[in-house]
């Protein structure tokens, strides 16, 4: 199945891949099921080629992604000087990897880059660069890239792309669903993608703590004048329950649902103080990619993040958001 990936690009990637001696493979912070994916079926493809490559998050694998073949393998840590090409992945902005605050030589010229996204916000920073926000997730580009580059594409891989799938169309239930990514997953499927195991573990995997959080989040739930469904969740609130900020992936899409709400906010504290907003919502008409821009975030229209480094979550914040 082929894609109009552009040929002058492929063309570097096969350069920059034939002229790299040790490669690493990294994604954004606070990783959801696309990143993951994506990191780790290009370090099974390129891996299986013969090359020398590390995947890398700057935060933890989530414990609902641990079934992805090699996932041990995912590092926090790792020492800049070792490597000439870095491949970033579902990074609207090279910043979201987060590793260049303390290791900039992973963004400098000292590094060749290939950077694939489907983030309508990715300014091409890559020395080659594949960027199609026709395509429902980072994983459906890689599907295309991995034939254009002729890897095997394994049930291991099969699995790890389809979960980036499964991931960023929410069950092919999103809009961003379209023939192609019907035709990718059920090719995967066919190279022995584990669909069950991907919905199991995605899905069908709530713990009882986590299901506390939620009832915590639902709980503390506001609906603003206009229409905006907004909560923040502070650190106490998951750490006192044994949970980490990874616990509140899938309560967004329970407030997203609620015919009252025009579009949602989630803003919660990661360990270090920052916060993070999640954005939705099931409107044509509403843009939470621009929402997301104003504080320097990006995404989809209809679903969009940003930081605000440092500092207390505070109400003045929330209420500052919807403004």
């Amino acid at each position: 199945m082929k894609h109009s990936l552009e040929l002058t690009e492929i063309n570097k990637t096969k350069d920059i891949l034939n002229n790299s001696k040790k490669i690493i493979a990294l994604c954004h912070a606070n990783p959801d099921p696309d990143a993951i994916g994506s990191v780790m079926a290009t370090y099974l493809a390129l891996k299986s080629i013969g090359l020398d490559i590390t995947p890398a998050c700057y935060d933890p694998l989530p414990k609902k992604m641990d079934f992805i073949a090699e996932s041990d393998q995912l590092v926090q840590t790792f020492d800049e000087e070792l490597y000439d090409t870095v491949i970033i992945l579902d990074c609207g902005s090279e910043k979201m990897i987060r590793f260049q605050e303390e290791q900039p030589k992973i963004l400098s010229k000292e590094v060749q880059i290939i950077n694939i996204d489907h983030h309508p916000t990715n300014t091409r920073y890559g020395n080659a660069n594949f960027i199609h926000t026709d395509q429902a997730s980072t994983t459906q580009i890689l599907y295309h890239l991995f034939e254009a580059l002729e890897i095997k594409i394994t049930p291991e891989i099969s699995t790890a792309l389809l979960m980036g799938i499964y991931g960023d169309t929410g069950s092919f239930m999103h809009q961003n669903t379209t023939k192609d990514t019907y035709l990718v997953a059920a090719d995967l499927m066919r190279k022995g993608g584990n669909v069950g195991l991907i919905t199991k573990n995605l899905f069908r995997n709530y713990n009882f703590k986590t299901l506390k959080l939620w009832g915590k989040v639902l709980e503390n739930l506001h609906i603003s004048s206009e229409g905006a469904a907004i909560v923040g969740v502070e650190r106490e609130d998951y750490q006192t329950l044994g949970c980490t900020r990874n616990d509140l992936a899938g309560v967004i899409d329970i407030i997203n649902s609620m015919p009252e709400a025009e579009y949602c906010v989630i803003l919660s504290e990661d360990e270090k103080g920052n916060v993070k907003a999640s954005l939705r919502t099931r409107r044509d008409d509403l843009d939470m990619k621009a929402l997301a821009e104003k504080y320097g975030g990006g995404g989809h229209v209809k679903a969009s993040g940003f930081v605000i480094p440092g500092g207390k979550l505070q109400k003045e914040v929330k209420w500052k958001i919807v403004q």
